[in-house]
C-alpha cells in the first residue's frame, strides 16, 4: 500500500510540474548564447493565434512570429524550449520555419512590422511616465524639458531629471 501511495504521489507531482512548465520561443546566437525570448501559451489567450509548433498546438502572439523571422535574418537560431525550474530543455529547432507572417494575420513586410514595434507593449516605460509627470509639474511641457536636457551638459553624479528639477526650483 505504501508503494502504491508513493507511486501515486510521484505521478501527481510530476504531472503538476509538467503543467507548470514555461514554454518559450528562444533566440540563440553563436555558441548558443541567449539573445531573447517570447513566451508561448498552452491555452487560448486574447490576442494570440493558435499554431502547431513541433507537432503540438500552442497559442502565440503574431508579433512573436515576426520577431522569430527577424532573429533568423540575423543568423540566430530559433528554438522552442521549456523550463521546469531545473534548466532549459530544447523541444525542437526552427519551430517557425514553415509559418509565414500571413499565417498569423500580418500583411505588411517584416521590415515594416519590426519598425512599428510590438503593438502589445507600452511605448513608454514606467520611468518615462514618472519623469514626464515631474517635468510637467515644474511648468515645462515634455518637449521643452527634452530640449532643455539636450541643450545642457550635466554632471554624471546626479540624474538629469534631478538636476533639471533642482535648477528649476532655484530660479
Amino acid at each position: 500500500m505504501r508503494y502504491i501511495s508513493s507511486l501515486f504521489l510521484s505521478i501527481c507531482l510530476s504531472s503538476s510540474a509538467f503543467a507548470a512548465t514555461d514554454v518559450f520561443l528562444i533566440s540563440r546566437g553563436l555558441d548558443q548564447e541567449f539573445i531573447g525570448s517570447h513566451e508561448v501559451q498552452k491555452m487560448p489567450r486574447e490576442g494570440y493565434v493558435e499554431l502547431r509548433l513541433c507537432g503540438t498546438s500552442y497559442w502565440v502572439r503574431p508579433y512573436s512570429i515576426a520577431w522569430t523571422k527577424w532573429e533568423e535574418r540575423f543568423g540566430h537560431n530559433i528554438r522552442l524550449e521549456l523550463n521546469q525550474g531545473y534548466g532549459w530543455v530544447v523541444m525542437c529547432n526552427k519551430p517557425t520555419t514553415q509559418i509565414s507572417l500571413q499565417d498569423v494575420g500580418i500583411y505588411t513586410t517584416l521590415d515594416e512590422t519590426m519598425k512599428q514595434g510590438d503593438p502589445d507593449k507600452e511605448t513608454a516605460t514606467r520611468f518615462q511616465a514618472i519623469r514626464r509627470t515631474f517635468i510637467m509639474r515644474n511648468g515645462l511641457t515634455p518637449e521643452e524639458a527634452e530640449a532643455e536636457i539636450a541643450r545642457r551638459k550635466y554632471e554624471s553624479r546626479e540624474s538629469l531629471l534631478n538636476q533639471l528639477l533642482n535648477e528649476r526650483e532655484d530660479q
